[in-house]
């Protein structure tokens, strides 16, 4: 919902949902980052001639989570750093009701006016061999609430690796008719997070939380896609992530992810004692 509109500038309001909301109740980091982007947008927007024939959408995206979104509303207030000719960079605050900073994000969106020439393309996407053979996940509870809502789901897992699948429906596409840039960053998310845990196994006491992605969107299509993720290194309670999101039915690179995903496990009681 658009709370304000002005030049350069736009607030959006996020009302508290359960399907918002991860497997322990906290706001969906996907969500905060889908939120994020469609306030940078719409402040993108009110610089833009919607009328004229341009590529519109996101290029790139930073976040960074500082705090745990709560069982409230929450605000993402976009304002336009500068503008360039077809590019605006955006600053982006996701705050809880009470004011509690939830994330902040850099965005650089693009309108651009091709001059009736045909966009010049050069893909060289190397993709992550196909996982085989393929490991059908077991069940777990990151595939609930906002991540069902989305239709994502495991294809495979193996140690520091995970594919996802996601469906392109009608309420994942933007205005042109295009997977959303806020439901790829959200997919990129969570795939990053089963890749961290795929590598320890759960047990009472173990909790993690992303602390930091970055996305680009190198790429638009109107497919399902499918999301790698591969956990580069482990430094201790850190995860460090890529994350390749790819059209399902060309192989098109959609989105670039890095996540940075932490990771706390409790100490054995033998190892606490010493």
């Amino acid at each position: 919902m658009i709370a304000e509109l002005a030049p350069d500038r736009a607030r959006l309001t996020l009302p508290y949902r359960d399907e918002h909301m991860n497997a322990v109740g906290v706001l969906n980091g996907g969500c905060s980052a889908a939120l994020l982007l469609m306030a940078a947008t719409v402040a993108a927007w009110t610089g833009v001639d919607l009328d004229a024939r341009r590529e519109l959408g996101c290029v790139d995206l930073a976040v960074q989570y500082l705090a745990a979104g709560v069982e409230d509303d929450v605000t993402a207030t976009a304002r336009v750093l500068r503008r360039g000719r077809d590019l605006a960079f955006l600053d982006v605050a996701v705050d809880g009701a009470s004011g509690t900073p939830i994330c902040h994000g850099l965005v650089t969106y693009r309108a651009t006016d091709h001059g009736g020439h045909a966009p010049r393309r050069l893909a060289r996407h190397v993709p992550l061999p196909a996982p085989s053979p393929i490991a059908t996940p077991a069940p777990s509870r990151l595939f609930r609430g906002y991540v069902a809502a989305r239709g994502m789901a495991p294809v495979h897992e193996s140690p520091g690796r995970v594919r996802l699948a996601m469906p392109c429906t009608p309420e994942h596409v933007d205005e042109q008719g295009r997977m959303h840039a806020g439901a790829l960053a959200s997919i990129v998310d969570i795939a990053a997070v089963a890749a961290s845990w795929s590598l320890v196994s759960r047990r009472p006491g173990a909790r993690g939380s992303t602390i930091a992605m970055q996305v680009s969107f190198p790429g638009a299509a109107a497919d399902d896609v499918v999301a790698d993720a591969h956990v580069q290194q482990r430094a201790e309670e850190l995860m460090f992530n890529t994350v390749h999101v790819t059209s399902a039915a060309s192989g098109q690179l959609l989105a670039l992810g890095q996540v940075s995903y932490r990771l706390i496990e409790p100490w054995p009681d033998a190892a606490r004692a010493h």
